[in-house]
């Protein structure tokens, strides 16, 4: 078995201010790095957002070294994640791609190299999203197995879907019985989209991970749960996947459950010896490898990966970060500056014509506009409060972005919107169905998500529909193959269509 330990640096994190950025990249992410130099054999996966990077380039640029180097001799994969931490689900597409993009030219900038693997923030949900990575260049992409198992097996679900929306965290929720041998949790799905791979990391493993640094979990209790999740056959498990700043420092630990403010980022001084002890203890039973690695070298599971619309991991939904009083406030904020701009600025800065010339001022206003979703400064929720600079920090992005839109209003003055396109009305039976649900050949249905193969019913019906006998002759065709897949998915048989069945049931 190959392990994949994945630690996640935000220097975006809550109640983390500037004063202590040196501090905890020297205790934690210099200590990981120096950890794991001792030990060339174990790979590790370093990720960071852009703004941490860029952070780090300027407080501790040896530390950036460090980590090059690292990089450079094949010890460490090196993962993106999002520029200033946004909830992934909470924010169109449009801005989605943008903030993988801003943080993939600082990766350029001061790593050399765009990132192929990126995390999605607390594996947040939406269909659109692994489209958003992957305009970025992203071809790995950190996913959630228990997003996975409650959203495909029923049986699964029944025990672990969380019901209450406004519920922040499920992990006090009964956990349902899984095979240690189960596929999701040790070999990588393909073609979320066409082209981009993902493995899944689980609260199985990862919840014991903070418990072995802030002292409530022994290093044999952490190597025996490994052990425990790594099954009897080959593949890789993803053993850490959670903040890089638990290993090093206190983090956020003692106001997530103590409510106590007070020893938020506290260096700790033991955490280079237990990092130590479980790489070496991991090393006992296994090899490590990179994230990449874990998605390449094993064969993939043949089911599509599907998760159901504002899903997040800890068994909970995006909601969560979306129903803070702060994320309520501003959430019309950034509504109101992303329609003006859509409106009034965007069909003539981004036309054919003046996007090039506009260039930078449209950018300038799609990284304020990115910043302005960042996560922290909407967290806590209540009754804990946030943290006075990271609302600052997002309060004063919103305004760089109304900035940039009085900006625009004076270069667009006097310039008229381009000639809108004509827009072609279809007849009555015209066969198109006008809404693309998937980038994947809709005849393999076969390797159609849930999402997508409820749509491509009604992709199918819409040809049927048609006055063109060769299109209603292939819309049935296809309809026969997804009730097929359907029945074989679910074990059961299906009430065909009309057009379709010869029961004489008519849709």
């Amino acid at each position: 078995m190959e392990y994949v330990a994945l630690f996640h640096a935000n220097l975006n994190y809550a109640y983390l201010i500037p004063e202590c950025y040196e501090r905890v990249i020297r205790s934690s992410y210099e200590t990981i790095i120096d950890s794991f130099a001792k030990y060339p054999n174990a790979k590790y996966v370093f990720e960071a957002s852009g703004y941490t990077i860029e952070q780090m380039a300027k407080i501790t640029p040896d530390v950036i070294e460090k980590l090059k180097l690292a990089i450079k001799e094949g010890r460490c994969e090196f993962m993106g994640a999002p520029y200033s931490h946004p909830i992934m689900a909470n924010i169109p597409e449009e801005d989605a791609f943008w903030s993988c993009e801003f943080a993939q030219r600082i990766y350029e900038k001061y790593l050399g190299t765009r990132a192929e693997s990126f995390w999605n923030p607390e594996c947040t949900w939406m269909q659109y999203i692994p489209r958003a990575f992957q305009k970025a260049g992203v071809k790995y992409l950190s996913l959630d197995f228990e997003s996975y198992m409650t959203c495909n097996d029923k049986d699964y679900a029944a025990i672990e879907r969380n019901w209450t929306r406004d519920m922040n965290w499920g992990g006090h929720l009964p956990w349902a019985p899984v095979d240690p041998n189960n596929k999701f949790l040790h070999r990588p799905f393909k073609d979320i989209v066409p082209g981009l791979k993902g493995f899944c990391r689980s609260d199985r493993l990862i919840g014991k991970y903070l418990t072995y640094f802030r002292g409530n979990t022994t290093v044999k209790e952490y190597i025996d749960n490994v052990k425990k999740w790594s099954g009897d056959k080959p593949g890789a498990t993803i053993i850490i996947a959670d903040d890089a700043e638990y290993c090093g420092t206190t983090g956020y630990y003692f106001i997530k459950y103590n409510s106590d403010y007070t020893k938020t980022f506290v260096s700790d001084p033991t955490a280079g010896p237990k990092l130590d002890k479980l790489i070496e203890g991991v090393l006992e039973i296994g090899d490590f490898c990179t994230f990449k690695e874990a998605c390449e070298n094993y064969e993939p599971v043949e089911e599509p990966f599907y998760v159901e619309d504002k899903f997040a991991w800890h068994r909970t939904y995006a909601d969560a970060w979306a129903n803070t009083p702060e994320a309520r406030n501003w959430e019309p904020m950034l509504q109101e500056n992303r329609r003006v701009y859509k409106e009034k600025y965007q069909p003539i800065l981004e036309s054919d014509e003046n996007k090039e010339k506009y260039k930078d001022i449209t950018e300038k206003f799609w990284y304020h506009m990115t910043n302005s979703a960042n996560s922290d400064g909407r967290w806590p929720p209540p009754p804990r409060v946030t943290c006075e600079f990271n609302r600052d920090w997002c309060l004063n992005e919103i305004k760089e972005t109304e900035k940039v839109l009085s900006e625009m209003a004076e270069i667009t003055k006097g310039m008229s919107f381009p000639e809108a396109p004509e827009i072609e009305v279809p007849g009555e039976k015209d066969w198109r169905y006008g809404f693309e649900f998937t980038q994947k050949d809709p005849a393999i249905v076969e390797k159609l998500n849930s999402y997508e193969i409820q749509h491509c019913i009604f992709y199918a019906h819409k040809m049927v529909d048609s006055d063109q006998p060769e299109k209603v002759a292939e819309g049935k065709a296809l309809l026969i193959k997804i009730f097929d897949e359907l029945d074989k998915r679910s074990g059961l048989k299906s009430i065909r269509p009309g057009c379709i069945a010869e029961t004489g049931y008519q849709d």
